[in-house]
């Protein structure tokens, strides 16, 4: 499914949402009015009281009942989101998660740790931390946040010492479809809806246990007494009974919700490893388990939608169940597949015995076990500028593929070990990002090196220095896997300590006065994912529907672009376009993005300012997926329109994507040809 409609569909099902949401709601209502009217009819009949001819005549009841557990749900639903309000680690340590830290010595976390890092760069975003379920013996897993910017994976311990590489690699994948389709938020939002009408059912049995213990005492001593207890127990009872069939039937649409989204998952798993026997191995070794996927945590029950398979026993023939039927999962990826699990089972313990009987390899060589048949296959070394179809361009957004995963890995090679070991430490992937910003002019730089030392102290500046070789030698395709590499050592960061180096990038780049195109894209997609992480900015909500409410936002950025294309000392193009081109790919860049031809014809370059794209960049955060796909197909056609992009324009592209929540993922320059599949 295409990325942008993948987010305006996750938009209408929560729309949908919240209508099933009112109905089961109203339909609570009415049960507890209908409920208390008829307890109030007896009671005034008892007491020859004059009796309404019809309950609805009872309004201000019906308005008293309705604002009441309106009350109770709407502040229950806003209570739990709020304590989930951190995102995807509320939910980790919830379920009893420990972080993974970066340099685990421990050999399956490690394996663990590489395939995430490899999907995460073949998808475009960030590396997100990586939780550790300790007391999980089952097979499972779930990506829980808000945005990808927020985004954990989660891992049951029995996941990583169970499975192989390539099936691991399959849950893993199918864990960041969830991320990129935009399901994570849907997921928390359901988590929230759910706990909203359980809180009635909690209210109904704490006061008829409360009726239990002294209500029939007090009753037996006052008549009146015993009618208001009856009138108590009637709305307790009632609380009760229509909050447990409420919410029986929001477990309903949370079913019927996630099954679907399960398909669609494991079949973009498949896409983007090109893997089949990955995931669909992964689904029949939980078949042949003893212990299968099953979750003990008892937060289980109101996180079950969001695991990779099925953590709960089923009930009622599994009509409540958030997942598919285990072998209809299985047959959906290996349609030959019978229902025999122990005999996938045996089959992988004789793979095992016959790799066990090669001759002994080295440390060095066994480390290379890790890595699936798919990730000895890495693509020629890149090209300086190559080819590329814009459409094929943001057809990728959302849409990892095997050649992604190719490059990720190759990537993950290319990158020093020096680089690679800072980044597994918060302390030093600190000094990584103060290393990657240092300027090229030395008494400049020198004049960072006095700022590092005043703001961070000496350890900091000598571990910077000892990086400067390595990250100034960096080709310009690694340095944003870089970045996003050590953004999940970052998040390890006290918010005191992660205040601290916010302050120090900030230093670093205005120590000139003067903000670079290159700085910009650094400061911005660095530090935009970790203060959402630090909860120093919320994710955004949607503001902007059409093109036209940003059309000064999308002039500037598209001059941006426009203007880094003719940089030859930022792009590296031989023969930098000429003017009249890049007017001309300006005014049909503008009209992609939904400005008619007149428009189009009289737009002109305009003088940007870094701080302007600064708000350029915060108002498109605001827009719809319908207004980004727009802008990001301008921008496609502008860097491309000379039927050409460097590695830098690339980048570039993907730096801006990604900050829009629409990550591009790693490709292989040189490779893509138009019209060729990705």
């Amino acid at each position: 499914m295409d990325f942008f409609e993948a987010q305006e569909l996750r938009h209408k099902k929560t729309k949908w949402l919240i209508l099933l949401y009112a109905l089961a709601i109203l339909f609570i209502v009415l049960g507890i009015f209908g409920t208390l009217a008829l307890v109030l009819r007896f009671s005034l009949e008892a007491s020859d009281n004059v009796v309404p001819e019809n309950n609805m005549q009872y309004p201000l009841l019906f308005a008293v009942v309705a604002a009441v557990n309106l009350l109770i749900i709407g502040t229950g639903t806003l209570y739990k989101t709020s304590e989930l309000r951190s995102g995807g680690q509320k939910i980790a340590s919830l379920m009893g998660g420990t972080r993974i830290p970066s340099d685990t010595k421990d050999l399956a976390e490690r394996r663990l740790l590489n395939v995430v890092e490899e999907m995460a760069l073949a998808s475009g975003v960030s590396v997100p931390p990586v939780y550790i379920m300790n007391d999980e013996p089952g097979i499972n897993a779930f990506a829980a946040g808000f945005s990808p910017t927020d985004a954990v994976i989660g891992v049951n311990r029995g996941t990583i010492e169970q499975l192989n590489r390539d099936e691991l690699q399959g849950v893993i994948a199918h864990e960041f479809s969830h991320i990129l389709n935009g399901d994570m938020r849907l997921n928390i939002r359901l988590i929230g809806v759910l706990f909203g009408i359980q809180v009635l059912t909690m209210i109904g049995y704490f006061l008829i246990r409360a009726f239990g213990y002294g209500g029939h005492r007090r009753s037996s001593n006052n008549k009146n007494g015993g009618q208001y207890m009856l009138i108590i127990f009637a709305v307790a009872l009632a609380f009760l009974i229509f909050g447990s069939i409420g919410q029986l039937f929001a477990r309903l649409i949370k079913a019927s919700i996630s099954r679907q989204r399960e398909y669609l998952a494991d079949a973009a798993a498949i896409q983007f490893t090109r893997y089949p026997e990955g995931i669909g191995g992964a689904l029949k070794m939980i078949g042949s388990s003893a212990t299968g996927s099953k979750v003990e945590s008892p937060e289980g029950e109101s996180l079950s939608h969001m695991f990779f398979a099925n953590g709960l026993a089923s009930h009622l023939g599994g009509f409540l169940s958030t997942h598919p039927p285990l072998v209809s999962r299985i047959q959906k990826i290996d349609p030959s597949f019978t229902g025999n699990f122990q005999e996938y089972r045996q089959l992988r313990e004789k793979q095992a015995a016959a790799r066990a009987k090669k001759s002994k390899r080295s440390s060095t060589e066994k480390l290379e076990q890790f890595h699936s048949p798919i990730g000895q296959l890495f693509p020629k070394e890149i090209a300086s500028k190559f080819p590329i179809d814009p459409v094929i361009l943001v057809s990728t957004i959302g849409n990892p593929g095997t050649r992604n995963v190719q490059r990720s890995q190759e990537l993950v090679k290319n990158i020093p070990e020096a680089i690679k070991a800072a980044s597994q430490n918060a302390y030093s992937a600190r000094c990584v990002g103060f290393a990657i910003l240092l300027s090229n002019d030395e008494e400049l730089r020198e004049q960072q090196f006095r700022l590092i030392l005043t703001q961070e102290g000496d350890r900091s500046l000598e571990t910077t220095k000892k990086l400067v070789p390595h990250t100034s030698s960096l080709q310009m395709s690694l340095r944003l896997p870089v970045l996003e590499m050590i953004q999940s050592s970052l998040t390890t960061l006290s918010p005191p300590q992660y205040q601290q180096f916010r302050q120090t990038i900030e230093a670093l780049v205005q120590l000139d006065n003067q903000t670079s195109l290159f700085e910009f894209i650094v400061r911005h997609h660095l530090l935009m994912h970790l203060d959402r992480r630090f909860s120093i900015k919320p994710p955004p909500r949607i503001k902007f529907h059409e093109t036209s409410q940003l059309k000064l936002e999308i002039e500037l950025m598209l001059s941006a672009f426009a203007s880094a294309s003719a940089s030859g000392s930022i792009l590296q193009k031989t023969e930098p376009p000429t003017q009249e081109l890049i007017e001309e790919s300006y005014r049909l860049a503008m009209q992609v993005a939904g400005f008619g031809d007149a428009q189009a014809n009289q737009a002109s370059l305009q003088a940007w300012e870094v701080s302007q794209l600064e708000l350029a960049m915060a108002a498109l955060q605001q827009s719809s997926p319908a207004v980004k796909k727009k802008f990001l197909q301008a921008a496609a056609v502008l860097i491309t329109f000379d039927h050409e992009i460097t590695v830098a324009e690339a980048e570039f592209f993907r730096a801006i994507a990604e900050s829009l929540d629409c990550p591009v993922p790693v490709f292989s320059v040189g490779e893509i040809k138009p019209g060729q599949e990705l």
